[in-house]
């Protein structure tokens, strides 16, 4: 087998002309896509499927590598309708490929969104078929590939959501490339498999306010009705919910934190309803899910854990695995080295790695013993030029306890200008690890604080439950803290202080400029909620995940208080964003220009609720290092 060789010509061409990177790295080599993706083995090990770049101002395309001679060039194809997004081998000749693209509905119940299309590809014949086309195609939102049925030859499930969060799912022959709905979907349920692929779990939401509650239902065989076995309140927050199933078909994995500060992982028996001890636990972190094996001789069998503490934790019970996984972490630098893809005899599999410093790089194992670089998913994101990240708790003036990420600038010397970055949701989290738009802050010069503020989730109930009804208050206060631990630990400038987020992120900037007394110079606010009685009315947000929160939302509306801001503001929002509309962000646009406020907003043509094409990722971050430099404060931060 020979070194592969992953010629990009567009890229090696960018490389000349950029020379040796200067300490500032390029925007241009931090917003195109990934220059390799998805990359997968096929069954038989003889082919490599993944997502490549030929050029980085081209589209990206499923390319094929013969494993027998990888410096042969590869076989290059892409869809002509949608944007090629992730590949799987379903079988030695047929990939599953997902797509993304514009979708434009008129009339009733019209939408201006992005949504996924997904594709049986002939890898040989490099030829596309769509799974849903025709007036079908318009009513569904979301495909992806549900259970690959290892045990099923030439089938699989597909599940697909529609524009009312209903999700039916198909059985699909790749021989016939006919598609048979097996289960209808309901708004508000969804389904999960066993090992061998038969569904034989259902999620229904029910209720509202004080009744909303997901009901889980099982059938202990494919042929028996559905039994009612146990809910999870909304109001409530806690109980079992279930992240795997045993081959015995009795046996489902829960995920438990009824009681506890911290979920633990249990058994719970289908025939005699009882619910083990705990299998998974330990009080510094939050358990979240099992692994199971997809090997022949073990197929199903529980192999490991995992969890979250301040970093992502996996835990293998088989002890091949864990020694394989001892030898991977010692040959690479990254902290994060995961097998993603192997082949059925094992010889041949993928490694992932990627940490604070490596936005992901690509290798081949080879019988368990040799590593071979297939390449870098940024390849001019150097990592010996990238940031120094690290774990950190300070107090808030409550005396809370608050876990934070700080990311260092990669030049100067402390206190430095420094950016609050809080993440979305907010019921979510940050990680350890690579995060772009803090890396190219730090790149810039900027201290990056990432406060895991009171409602932030997997870090335990108190800190969970003390977020709630305490929008734009206590929360708010968390990173208002953070900002003044930075200075008080000599790290930041008390004048050059800013906060920028994204989602709940935007509204907690959105909050920043109305408060009193804000530690800001200025705030950035990405597709922020500016008031919160909206809430309750997105559409695109599921209707569990509305009334889950709902409850919990209450706070200062900054749309409600505009005469109160006292500190520059820069508001962007997509035009295509079916999480938080639009209007939010062009209403208190509107507002702060009638309060006559220094206020600035950029509207991003065809951006979602993210940054999916590389067009938004450039408008983001000349928006961040343009207004941070030039417009935060008295002459810039």
């Amino acid at each position: 087998m020979q070194r592969p060789a992953l010629a990009i010509s567009a890229l090696i061409a960018l490389s000349t002309s950029l020379g040796a990177l200067a300490e500032q790295i390029p925007i241009q080599a931090w917003i195109h896509d990934p220059v390799i993706s998805s990359v997968r083995v096929s069954p038989d090990g003889n082919h490599i499927a993944a997502i490549t770049l030929s050029d980085v101002n081209s589209p990206p395309d499923v390319t094929i590598w013969d494993t027998s001679d990888l410096s042969k060039p590869p076989e290059r194809f892409a869809p002509g309708d949608s944007k090629a997004v992730s590949v799987a081998w379903l079988n030695n000749e047929t990939l599953f490929v997902n797509g993304m693209q514009k979708f434009d509905r008129t009339g009733a119940g019209a939408v201006k969104a992005i949504r996924t299309r997904a594709y049986l590809a002939d890898a040989k014949a490099q030829r596309f078929r769509s799974l849903f086309s025709g007036s079908n195609a318009d009513e569904i939102f979301q495909v992806s590939l549900f259970d690959r049925l290892p045990q099923k030859p030439n089938k699989i499930l597909v599940s697909a959501l529609n524009f009312e969060f209903a999700n039916d799912i198909y059985e699909v022959d790749l021989k016939t490339r006919r598609s048979v709905r097996v289960f209808r979907g309901a708004t508000g349920e969804s389904f999960f498999a066993d090992p061998y692929g038969n569904i034989r779990g259902r999620s229904r939401f029910l209720g509202d306010g004080d009744s909303a509650r997901l009901e889980f239902a099982y059938r202990v065989s494919t042929d028996d009705s559905w039994e009612v076995h146990h809910e999870f309140m909304a109001g409530e927050r806690e109980g079992m919910q279930p992240v795997g199933m045993d081959i015995d078909g009795r046996t489902v994995y829960m995920r438990d934190n009824k009681g506890r500060e911290k979920a633990v992982i249990r058994k719970y028996d289908l025939i005699d309803r009882e619910l083990s001890d705990p299998i998974y636990a330990d009080a510094s972190f939050e358990a979240t899910g099992v692994m199971q094996s997809t090997r022949p001789e073990d197929f199903g069998q529980l192999i490991g854990f995992t969890a979250l503490s301040e970093k992502s934790i996996v835990e293998y019970t088989d002890d091949d695995w864990a020694l394989l996984q001892q030898r991977i972490d010692a040959a690479l630098p990254a902290e994060y080295n995961s097998i993603t893809s192997m082949s059925d005899d094992k010889t041949i599999a993928v490694v992932q790695s990627s940490g604070p410093k490596e936005p992901g790089a690509f290798y081949l194992l080879i019988n368990g013993e040799q590593l071979m670089a297939l390449g870098r998913a940024y390849p001019y994101l150097e990592p010996d030029k990238l940031a120094t990240m690290e774990y950190v708790t300070y107090k808030a003036r409550d005396g809370l306890e608050i876990p934070a990420y700080l990311t260092y600038p990669t030049d100067g010397e402390a206190p430095y200008p420094a950016v609050i970055m809080p993440h979305g949701g907010p019921w979510a989290r940050d990680l350890y690890g690579w995060d772009s738009w803090a890396q190219f802050l730090a790149n810039r010069g900027y201290l990056v604080l990432q406060p895991q503020y009171r409602g932030s989730d997997e870090w335990g109930q108190t800190l969970w439950r003390a977020g709630d009804r305490q929008w734009g208050q206590k929360m708010q206060d968390d990173k208002d803290d953070g900002a003044m631990w930075l200075v008080e630990q000599g790290l930041a400038d008390r004048d050059r202080l800013a906060m920028h987020g994204f989602s709940y992120g935007g509204y907690a900037s959105m909050a920043a400029v109305v408060r009193d007394n804000p530690p800001y110079q200025c705030a950035i606010a990405g597709a922020g909620l500016a008031e919160l009685r909206t809430f309750d009315k997105m559409t695109f947000d599921t209707r569990f995940g509305r009334e889950f929160q709902n409850p919990t939302i209450a706070g200062l509306s900054p749309l409600d208080e505009v005469d109160n801001a006292s500190i520059p503001l820069m508001i962007y929002h997509g035009d295509r964003d079916q999480i938080v509309p639009v209007e939010q962000s062009r209403k208190y646009y509107r507002a702060l220009q009638r309060a006559g406020k220094d206020v600035e907003y950029t509207e991003i043509p065809d951006m979602p609720h993210g940054t999916p094409w590389p067009q938004h990722r450039l408008a983001l971050f000349e928006i961040l290092e343009n207004y941070l430099a030039n417009s935060c404060g008295p002459g810039g931060l």
